[in-house]
């Protein structure tokens, strides 16, 4: 029991500057979605004289804010797919 503990405590000492470091410098952005975009970004990497190829797809939604700037957001792919061009973030994600 006592390891448990102190297994979780310290995923939580660990992950605490992870969760903090995503949230602190920027404010939420609501507004309405004018742009959508997807990034294909793949490595190459190498290992025992071997190569191997990994690749991730990074979603990204354009918001523009009541006072008409406009500021990218990263989301998932589900929120993604929820958000048409014209609809109300972060409302469209919560479908």
């Amino acid at each position: 029991m006592k390891r448990t503990l102190a297994a979780l405590a310290t995923v939580a000492v660990l992950a605490a500057p992870l969760l903090t470091a995503c949230g602190s410098d920027s404010k939420p952005v609501t507004g309405t979605v004018v742009g959508k975009d997807t990034d294909n970004e793949c490595k190459t990497k190498r290992k025992n004289g071997k190569k191997t190829r990994s690749c991730h797809t990074e979603y990204e939604l354009t918001v523009r804010t009541k006072s008409g700037d406009e500021e990218e957001v990263d989301v998932s792919s589900s929120a993604y797919d929820s958000c048409a061009e014209g609809a109300t973030y972060p409302k469209c994600t919560t479908r």
